[in-house]
């Protein structure tokens, strides 16, 4: 009967070859999850402009709004002295008619 003879150096080679093949299903499937991770940034980067451009227009109609604010602001003032201006047309108009009926 014939005995088998061990191979160490044909042993090692088979689990090259075996560690090789994993390696290449790992590095298949890192490049998968890279192109996807690359197709998920670039969605990323297309959302940010969009966002970014909704910031800006926010920006500017805030900037709009407070302007508008200003404006009433400066209004309300006015609105603030219409009782005390109209106590001094009351006060001008009893003397105005004083004036007159002295004179009249």
């Amino acid at each position: 009967m014939a005995r088998l003879i061990p191979n160490p150096a044909g042993d090692l080679w088979r689990r090259v070859d075996k560690m090789l093949s994993d390696v290449d299903d790992v590095l298949a499937r890192v490049d998968g999850t890279l192109s996807d991770v690359s197709g998920t940034l670039t969605n990323v980067g297309g959302t940010l402009t969009t966002v970014d451009g909704t910031l800006r227009e926010a920006t500017d109609v805030l900037g709009s709004v407070k302007v508008l604010l200003e404006d009433l602001e400066e209004k309300l003032v006015l609105l603030d002295q219409v009782p005390a201006l109209a106590e001094q047309l009351q006060d001008v108009h009893r003397i105005v008619s004083g004036m007159a009926e002295g004179t009249g």
